[in-house]
Parts: C-alpha cells; sequence; structure tokens
C-alpha cells in the first residue's frame, strides 16, 4: 500500500471496501456498505487500528447485540477489516477473534405466552389486511399484494414479473428473474440461487 493512509479503521475500511466491491454483486455491496455506514464506521471509524483490542470490540458488539436482531452479522463484517489489516501486516493479530457472543435472552410476556414473536400474519390478519386494501380500490396495490399472499413469491420476483411469465390457460406462473437493488438503483437479473420455477395460482 506504500504511503496510502491506513492509521484508524476508517482508513483501513476505505482500503478493504475497494477491493470488496470486486469481489460480490452491486446488491451485495449496497447492503454491506449500509450496515458499514449506519452501524460500523460510527463505533470503530475514528480509532486508530493499532489500539484496537478484544476489550473495545466487546463493548461494541455487545451494544449492538443490545439493538441490533443480526449483530452477529455486523460483528462478522467488523471483523473483515480487521483481516484485511492482518493480511496487510498493518496490525499482528484480530481483536475479534477472542470476543465472546452475547446470549440474546427472549423477553415473554406472561400474558402472552402462546404468542410467537414472528414476521408474517395470521390468516385472520391477512384478511383483515386485504379488505383494507379492497376498500383503498388501488388495482396496482391490490394485484401486487394477492399476489405475494397467495403465491409466497419475494417482492424482488413479482416486481421482475412480465406478462409473458404467466400462463392464464394453465394457472401457472413461472419465476426466473428478480429485481436487485444496486449503486445505479433497481436492476433485474436472472435467479443465480435455484433453477428458475413454476407456482400454481389460483383462478
Amino acid at each position: 500500500y506504500g504511503k496510502v493512509a491506513k492509521d484508524t479503521y476508517g482508513q483501513v475500511y476505505d482500503l478493504w471496501v475497494e477491493q470488496y466491491e470486486n469481489t460480490v454483486e452491486d446488491s451485495t455491496f449496497l447492503k454491506t456498505t449500509r450496515i458499514f455506514q449506519n452501524h460500523i464506521l460510527p463505533a470503530f471509524g475514528n480509532y486508530r487500528i493499532a489500539n484496537i483490542d478484544t476489550a473495545i470490540c466487546q463493548k461494541h458488539v455487545n451494544q449492538w447485540a443490545k439493538k441490533l436482531e443480526r449483530f452477529r452479522m455486523v460483528k462478522n463484517y467488523a471483523s473483515l477489516v480487521m483481516k484485511h489489516a492482518l493480511k496487510h501486516g498493518i496490525i499482528d493479530k484480530n481483536p475479534f477473534e477472542l470476543v465472546e457472543m452475547p446470549v440474546i435472552k427472549k423477553k415473554i410476556n406472561l400474558d402472552d405466552e402462546d404468542e410467537e414473536f414472528e414476521n408474517f400474519y395470521t390468516r385472520e390478519q391477512l384478511l383483515e389486511f386485504l379488505s383494507c386494501l379492497e376498500a383503498d380500490k388501488n388495482l396496482k396495490r391490490i394485484t401486487l399484494f394477492y399476489l405475494l399472499a397467495f403465491s409466497g413469491m419475494r417482492k424482488g420476483e413479482a416486481f421482475a414479473l412480465r406478462w409473458s411469465d404467466i400462463n392464464w390457460e394453465a394457472n401457472e406462473i413461472r419465476i426466473n428473474k428478480a429485481v436487485k437493488r444496486g449503486k445505479e438503483g433497481l436492476y433485474k437479473e436472472k435467479k443465480k440461487n435455484g433453477d428458475p420455477r413454476t407456482i400454481k395460482i389460483d383462478e
């Protein structure tokens, strides 16, 4: 790296992220940089990287654990910059390796012990939501949410559909691409994870 500034965590991040961009899709790169901008750089950016020890890492991991559901992922990303510094001889060990991951105990309301804290609607909630949609009388909105509710497809898959993907006679929809978000905005991409699939849909 010659005389490139690499004194602080933020400066090493700038070096790391330039290489990282060449190894992942635009959508992944955008998500990763948002995690750094929102959570990691505000915590670590101004530290001299040589002064970051396990105690400092532990403190910030504990703070993330209190407010972020996916704090383990944030910790893993933060550690990548330290691994980069280690690889290039800027530091001689990665302090994240000795961090102990907090165990988050779920708080349970004793009055609602059977309630599941999952990110989905019950049948009754879904029917209520769809009835409110129909009252709104916005046909595009109604169509999109009915499609998501009764097909199980992801929103990116729904946004990428074309009329030619629908078989009206057989009541089938073929899913072979998805809309993703990259640095330049939204873009459409053929599905890489798994083969294209065809789903049955009601009339």
